[in-house]
């Protein structure tokens, strides 16, 4: 459990996360004019990230060591012994700064958090206290879908930013779907030329990130300790991918690439072991661009009709004897899965794949209730949870407020599992079928300050919902002098015009009859 505050609560800074235990004298407010920043290996990346921000800002400098300047010390030191792979202690008095972390990723959390306390216009003004902090949850997320709307490389460097200053460490980036290829594949060059772009209401719209692209945006989110995981849709949700090469499909027949929401019926063609050569190809160039260890297969709302109708589909449920179209969905999945495992990389599937019996390594992400987390759990898996009436942040907030989400316990109260499985963390997630590049703000604040602290402080170290809001206001007013355009708070806060997203909670039922789950 997290330790009260020794500041009292309205001189304690605004910090979201709520870091483990804070105390000192937040009214001894030291100003730094000169900071000189020592680092070690391990710490390199915090000391550029802190150096990057004091360049930025007027009246502070970085100096060498042996300038005859009186700076003020940043120590970054190696602390092997602290207590988890990302804790940090940060100590802030008159005489300077120290940082101690046992990881790199615990040197970029305490400089995200000196960011955060700095406050003035000339300098760098920080209360003198004592910060002792580590997280929860390993797993930290954010799902951006940039496959309905097209999202800018800008705006997604962006966001990196705003997730690392939340201490939020996984960026899951859905790349493909039945509304778009997004992601650049040089050995398939007609899945960005056509998969990429669609006619919709007369007007022809898309994009697509290339190699650089993509390689710019992992370098500046591993800068500031944010690992990406892409997802690659199958086998259902194909219709971008068959668009751009009909042969995939199960009717081999051209296909326009989507231009309406929602589920469609063209899957890969299981029963054509060309379509495994295609996959493979496309994960080798996915493998190259993306160092993180887990690839997404998604996985999910994967219909069956072209399948009951493929005579090599039929043909491979025979011969492998799979017994049905799931039989055939779990041996498609494991394929791929395989795959990846030969090249080093753990796949990741929405909680569909607990229809069959997937390979024991696979995480699970949970989308639907406690329930279909309870049942991986019990199947001996990892777990994400991101559960809709927490975690989608496509739900207008007259639906799904702060509140709701400040709610979110990523365990749903379920005790440790006796078989290693475990819920390692949880993911907010923004869709785009119904939010554009200018509306992701507005979608994602001031609900992903909730989410951030549910994940990092888990469910018995965050703060009772109302110490909560008057820290997140504060924080509010800051991202907003950034620029940020947040949404509403609260279901009563603001005017139906401003409530955009989805405003249907319902969790679709199909598949739970056969996990045993159906009413």
């Amino acid at each position: 459990m997290r330790e009260a505050l020794t500041v009292p609560a309205p001189e304690a800074p605004a910090l979201i996360p709520r870091p483990h235990r804070l105390e000192g004298r937040p009214a001894v407010n030291p100003v730094f004019t000169a900071l000189t920043v020592t680092s070690s290996e391990c710490s390199a990346r915090a000391a550029a990230l802190l150096q990057c921000w004091a360049g930025a800002r007027p009246g502070l400098a970085i100096v060498p060591a042996a300038s005859q300047w009186s700076a003020r010390v940043v120590f970054l030191d190696l602390a092997p012994t602290l207590g988890g792979p990302e804790a940090y202690d940060l100590e802030i008095t008159p005489e300077g700064v120290s940082i101690r972390a046992a990881t790199p990723e615990g040197h970029l959390h305490a400089v995200q958090t000196l960011l955060a306390l700095a406050s003035g216009d000339e300098g760098a003004h920080w209360p003198a206290i004592t910060i002792q902090d580590a997280p929860h949850f390993s797993w930290r997320g954010l799902l951006l879908d940039s496959c309905r709307h097209f999202i800018s490389k800008p705006a997604i460097l962006r966001l990196i930013d705003q997730m690392a200053a939340l201490k939020m460490n996984r960026l899951h980036w859905h790349l493909t779907d039945d509304q778009g290829w997004r992601l650049e594949i040089k050995r398939y060059p007609r899945l960005t030329e056509i998969g990429g772009w669609r006619l919709r209401d007369g007007v022809r719209e898309g994009g697509f990130y290339t190699q650089e692209d993509v390689r710019e945006i992992v370098a500046h989110a591993a800068a500031r300790g944010v690992e990406i995981m892409p997802e690659i849709e199958l086998p259902g949700h194909a219709t971008a991918a068959i668009a751009a090469y009909p042969e995939l499909g199960c009717r081999r027949e051209p296909l326009s690439v989507g231009t309406a929401w929602g589920i469609y019926a063209n899957n890969y063609n299981a029963g054509d072991d060309r379509v495994f050569q295609f996959l493979e190809g496309v994960m080798g160039e996915v493998i190259e661009l993306f160092p993180f260890g887990y690839v997404h297969l998604g996985a999910d709302e994967c219909l069956k009709d072209e399948w009951k109708r493929s005579a090599d589909c039929q043909r491979r449920i025979a011969e492998e004897k799979l017994g049905d179209e799931h039989g055939l969905q779990t041996y498609f999945i494991n394929r791929v899965a395989s795959f990846l495992r030969g090249h080093g990389r753990i796949a990741v599937g929405w909680d569909e794949v607990l229809e069959g019996r997937i390979s024991g390594d696979m995480i699970v992400e949970c989308w639907r209730d406690e329930a279909i987390i309870k049942l991986a759990l019990d199947r001996g898996y990892r777990v994400i949870a991101s559960p809709r009436r927490y975690c989608y942040f496509d739900i207008a907030v007259s639906q799904l407020d702060l509140a709701d989400v400040h709610a979110f316990d990523p365990s749903g109260g379920l005790p440790p599992a006796p078989n290693g499985a475990a819920v390692i963390g949880g993911e907010a997630t923004l869709w785009t079928e119904y939010i554009t590049e200018q509306e992701m703000d507005h979608m994602l604040f001031p609900r992903l300050l909730a989410m951030a602290e549910a994940l990092w402080c888990g469910p018995q170290g965050k703060d009772p919902f109302p110490l909560f809001v008057r820290r997140a206001r504060q924080v509010l007013a800051r991202l907003q002098a950034a620029g940020i355009k947040p949404g509403p708070m609260l279901k009563s806060d603001g005017p139906a015009e401003s409530m955009k997203g989805r405003t249907d909670l319902h969790v679709t039922p199909e598949g739970l009859d056969k996990l045993g789950l159906g009413e």
